[in-house]
């Protein structure tokens, strides 16, 4: 693997410290699409995947600690052959563990896959594509494995869902980045963000279709401090920073408890889901 970008090198130190952090944080976190309630994220991909049997590729980009591709390895579908890529050594110890050899895992860069062209059925990703460097690249990569006819599905980070407890921690967060002797890496590519800048980036693919999620995030302000401050901006937070978020949130939530002492909590993601590829010739 080349060495890393700056970004590349936060990201890898963040998940050797807090290797399976996603999927603990969202492998069982419902998400609303379209007025349903679907069991998480990773459900939404998984399903993304056809359940007919037949000799088929899939391909987890970012696979983490691999639980989306052992999600599929439960279907034991005949002809299913997994496999998943990740940056991360530490991450990818863990989906070892996990799959006991149900996939094929490869430590490397999304930008160039170690993969023949046109050799893929499906390629998913959770939580990675608007974190990566050079998504142009990215996206040129997956063109290039998959098949003409292939699908590519990924979720995203999405737009905040008003009047709930995130919106209040990035309300108090953005000062307290401002104040801070070093400004954090920007990772990633902001129009990854966007239904726009998602628009253009895969126009390269045909059939786009953009899902907006609402993922369940209710819990108690500690609790829900726990999730947050596992995020990317707060782990980069100097420790005083961090204990001081921590106090004002815990604080500023307190008219949101319910009776049962939970706060309203959601996370606003994407599903980007593209069929076959556009044509050059």
């Amino acid at each position: 693997m080349s060495s890393p970008s700056p970004a590349e090198s936060y990201l890898l130190d963040f998940h050797r410290r807090l290797a399976g952090v996603t999927s603990r944080e969202f492998g069982g976190a419902p998400v609303l699409r379209d007025g349903e309630v679907f069991p998480s994220t990773y459900a939404l991909l998984e399903a993304a995947v056809p359940k007919e049997d037949g000799p088929r590729v899939v391909l987890d980009l970012a696979c983490g600690d691999g639980y989306l591709l052992e999600l599929l390895a439960r279907r034991n579908q005949p002809g299913l052959a997994l496999v998943g890529l990740d940056m991360s050594e530490h991450e990818l110890a863990v989906a070892r563990a996990r799959l006991n050899g149900a996939a094929t895992l490869h430590q490397g860069r999304a930008q160039s896959l170690p993969l023949a062209e046109a050799s893929v059925d499906v390629v998913l990703s959770h939580l990675a594509l608007m974190l990566m460097d050079d998504v142009e690249t990215v996206l040129a990569e997956m063109q290039r494995v998959l098949k003409p006819t292939g699908r590519v599905s990924v979720v995203v980070g999405g737009d905040l869902v008003r009047g709930e407890a995130f919106e209040v921690y990035l309300g108090l967060l953005k000062p307290l980045l401002a104040a801070e002797a070093r400004v954090p890496v920007p990772l990633g590519d902001a129009r990854v963000r966007s239904v726009e800048g998602l628009t253009g980036l895969f126009g390269g693919f045909t059939h786009v279709d953009i899902r907006r999620l609402e993922v369940q995030g209710d819990a108690t302000p500690e609790h829900a401090w726990e999730s947050l401050s596992t995020t990317y901006d707060a782990d980069r937070l100097s420790t005083a920073a961090r204990a001081s978020l921590k106090h004002a949130f815990v604080q500023a939530v307190e008219p949101l408890r319910r009776t049962d002492g939970t706060i309203p909590m959601r996370w606003g993601m994407r599903q980007v889901t593209a069929t076959g590829r556009r044509r050059t010739e």
